[in-house]
């Protein structure tokens, strides 16, 4: 009895630090990324890729992500599980951890990526982490967020001048690497087409494969997806 009860301490050990280090079990609860993944499908989302993230608070109280070194950096094509940066200020993004999006990474760091709207087609530059973009009132929007969040200061245009704060900018250089996240259902996904780039910080891991699935409507489990990969 006591021998058993050791092992399963052992094991129930592990689970929490992998748990912890390894992994995490995330739902997916809409249509966005049919037909890859379900909602009710349940996935296991590999902290390893980028790297577990710790978070740390300064005397503050303002917190920042440190991440230890991962597998691989996220790649184009990936499912990446991220918390959504507009939950609380859609106008301003916060890092917290009440709403988790999970979407296809179609656009990484160093590229350009375009995509078609009914007027026509967008664009829009990633920035890489340590890189330095010109800033000016024709780019401004498309970076403001990205700037405010990095900074915590407001970022404004007043007529062709750009000014962080109180001071007048030509030029800012970049502290995450950023993403374009898109769902694989593409006309019923909102996605990083509606509110912009994601930082790397944001990023939880990537999803590898559903491990359950349960029909939200009859409540059904579809064993068919069970230990499906990605």
């Amino acid at each position: 009895m006591t021998q058993s009860l050791l092992v399963l301490f052992v094991l129930f050990q592990c689970y929490v630090l992998a748990r912890l280090y390894l992994f995490a079990s995330c739902v997916i609860p809409t249509c966005s990324m049919s037909p890859t993944l379900l909602g009710g499908d349940y996935i296991i989302t590999s902290l390893q890729i980028p790297g577990r993230r710790i978070w740390e608070e300064d005397s503050c109280g303002h917190f920042s992500i440190r991440r230890e070194e991962g597998i691989h950096k996220v790649r184009k094509g990936d499912v990446v599980v991220f918390n959504f940066p507009y939950s609380s200020d859609v106008d301003r993004m916060k890092l917290e951890s009440k709403v988790f999006y999970c979407k296809r990474c179609v656009g990484v760091p160093g590229e350009t990526y375009t995509w078609e709207w009914d007027a026509g087609k967008s664009r829009i530059y990633l920035p890489c982490a340590g890189e330095e973009l010109p800033i000016d009132s024709t780019n401004y929007e498309n970076y403001r967020k990205c700037i405010e969040y990095e900074t915590g200061t407001r970022l404004v245009r007043s007529g062709r001048m750009v000014l962080l704060g109180d001071s007048v900018i030509h030029s800012y250089r970049f502290r995450n690497n950023y993403y374009f996240m898109c769902g694989d259902n593409y006309f019923d996904s909102y996605d990083s087409r509606f509110w912009g780039m994601l930082p790397e910080d944001f990023i939880l891991g990537v999803g590898r494969f559903i491990w359950f699935s349960r029909d939200k409507e009859s409540g059904k489990v579809r064993w068919s997806r069970m230990f499906k990969k990605i």
